[in-house]
């Protein structure tokens, strides 16, 4: 299994605020939270299509 790159990530009081929320209401982890918001984000920008399309060639 591949090794897992740690990542450390600075937020704002409101910011910080808002995963502690989105975390609570989704039953989460903060860290599985942030994980689940920049696959979305990725997503709704095709990133993840484009890099799978990558690898292909």
């Amino acid at each position: 299994m591949p090794r897992k790159c740690i990542v450390k990530v600075v937020l704002s009081k409101e910011q910080r605020e808002i995963l502690d929320e989105l975390a609570r209401r989704l039953g989460t982890s903060e860290s599985e939270t942030l994980r689940m918001a920049l696959m979305d984000y990725a997503k709704e920008l095709s990133l993840v299509m484009e890099i799978i399309q990558r690898k292909k060639l």
